[in-house]
């Protein structure tokens, strides 16, 4: 059986994200897993006029900090099972890109499913994408579900 991995960052393009790998799961008759990263916030603290940088490290993220978007993906995939599906959820502590491909590659995933935010350039220098970074290093097919409102 084929596998669906779909990257879910709760946004207001997650709805769209989650019904495109639906198609996509029931054309391909595939396993859908949804997948959502805690990444923990890191706190930097500015040190003399010459803006040298002392990292500290994140705070733990705590049990607790997990079950939210667990009850969450939990809803979703509800929803794609109602349509038939077979559908898992995996929520992990990490950073993005380097644990949606993780995943990708620890599944065997035949596709993921990411969705694009269309932040700008400027936004993408001091930030990065997600999605960028998912597409320099893929090893498996990748849809990236705009978020346009256009189709």
């Amino acid at each position: 059986m084929k596998t669906v991995l779909v990257a879910l960052d709760f946004s207001d393009l997650s709805q769209k994200v989650l019904q495109v790998a639906g198609e996509l799961a029931g054309a391909t008759k595939s396993k859908v897993v949804l997948l959502h990263v805690v990444e923990p916030l890191a706190s930097y603290v500015p040190v003399g006029a010459s803006m040298d940088v002392i990292a500290t490290p994140p705070p733990p993220i705590e049990p607790e900090d997990t079950k939210g978007p667990e009850e969450r993906l939990n809803k979703e995939a509800e929803k794609l099972r109602a349509e038939g599906l077979e559908v898992e959820t995996s929520v992990i502590v990490g950073l993005a890109v380097d644990d949606i491909l993780a995943q990708t590659d620890a599944l065997e995933a035949d596709y993921l499913v990411v969705g694009s935010h269309g932040h700008g350039a400027l936004y993408h220098l001091f930030s990065g994408s997600v999605v960028t970074g998912i597409l320099k290093r893929a090893k498996s097919t990748v849809v990236v579900v705009p978020a346009s409102k256009h189709k």
